[in-house]
């Protein structure tokens, strides 16, 4: 995570792929309100492999007291002191130059963590939500799950916006204009493109899950959240071989499910987010596990209609579309 040490306050300035300096208000990155600062006074830049600063200002861009030439690339490194405008104004002192990365910024505290693709809040032993990159979409969802109606809830987020989780509260720090890397092959795929294999053992103890696309397999190990994704499975299964549409399959009421898996709403909600994360960390940033388990007004189902139930030897349910 580069950033710049401000001069004047103790929190650093954490650096965007492309990071703009100057006095123009909602126009760049990091402001300075002094007259001497051109709007868009200087820009530093993450090539891929370093820093480069650039002046596009009148009144100069120094580093290391010496002034830089408009325009032309400088590579900054470790330790470089960077004043705007005037040699003797405040410096700023270059602290860290790794690669860009996306952020959760402590409010209270200024601490920052590395945001994951899928990021549970406020933390991962009690969830009460979930940040996820759509790489589809190529936005950040906030997801808040309570005991409401209308749980569930989504909303899109962006670059310096402020989530409040619990008694939590960060500014999310989006390094790059995407968000993540894509990786061309799986672009556009989503878990509802994928088959799932379940296996359950004989007193349905562990439930092992695999992940199959195409020609790329990725086993989950056993999971106390996987006999949940289970459970929606043969809800939906069911439906299937009822002759229902595939908009109305799987759904299944909230109070029921709890109550007829013996957990809480809350228990409920907290292996929906670990689910997510786990196949999140298993397969590449690209594929977008959002609609892992679809959510309406007090029901949820699984989102995939590709599956099949292994349980101990027997073949338990296999869907249409993967039928021979």
């Amino acid at each position: 995570m580069a950033y710049l040490q401000h001069p004047e306050r103790d929190q650093p300035v954490y650096l965007v792929a492309h990071h703009t300096i100057g006095r123009r208000q909602g126009a760049v990155d990091t402001r300075i309100t002094t007259a001497e600062i051109s709007g868009i006074h200087a820009a530093i830049q993450w090539t891929g492999t370093h820093w480069n600063i650039r002046d596009l200002s009148r009144n100069g861009t120094w580093l290391n007291d010496q002034q830089l030439v408009p325009a032309k690339n400088y590579s900054l490194q470790h330790g470089d002191k960077i004043c705007f405008g005037r040699a003797n104004n405040p410096i700023w002192v270059v602290e860290n130059l790794d690669a860009p990365e996306n952020l959760l910024i402590d409010l209270r505290t200024g601490e920052a963590q590395l945001l994951e693709h899928y990021h549970l809040l406020p933390n991962e032993s009690e969830p009460l939500a979930s940040l996820h990159f759509n790489p589809i979409t190529g936005q950040w969802q906030y997801e808040f799950t309570g005991n409401s109606a209308e749980g569930g809830n989504r909303s899109l987020v962006g670059h310096d916006d402020r989530i409040d989780c619990g008694l939590c509260s960060w500014q999310l720090f989006l390094a790059d204009n995407q968000g993540a890397t894509k990786e061309l092959a799986l672009q556009q795929l989503s878990i509802t493109d994928f088959h799932l294999r379940f296996s359950v053992s004989a007193h349905e103890e562990h439930v092992q899950l695999q992940l199959q696309q195409e020609e790329l397999t990725q086993p989950l190990p056993a999971r106390i959240h996987n006999y949940l994704l289970l459970y929606l499975a043969r809800a939906r299964f069911k439906d299937m071989q009822d002759g229902m549409d595939q908009d109305s399959q799987g759904w299944v009421s909230i109070q029921v499910a709890t109550h007829e898996l013996g957990i809480t709403v809350n228990h409920l909600n907290t292996q929906i987010f670990r689910a997510r994360k786990q196949i999140s960390e298993s397969l590449p940033d690209a594929v977008d596990i959002s609609n892992l388990v679809e959510r309406r007004s007090w029901e949820i189902r699984l989102g995939c209609h590709q599956f099949e139930i292994h349980k101990s030897t027997q073949l338990e349910a296999r869907t249409d579309s993967e039928e021979e």
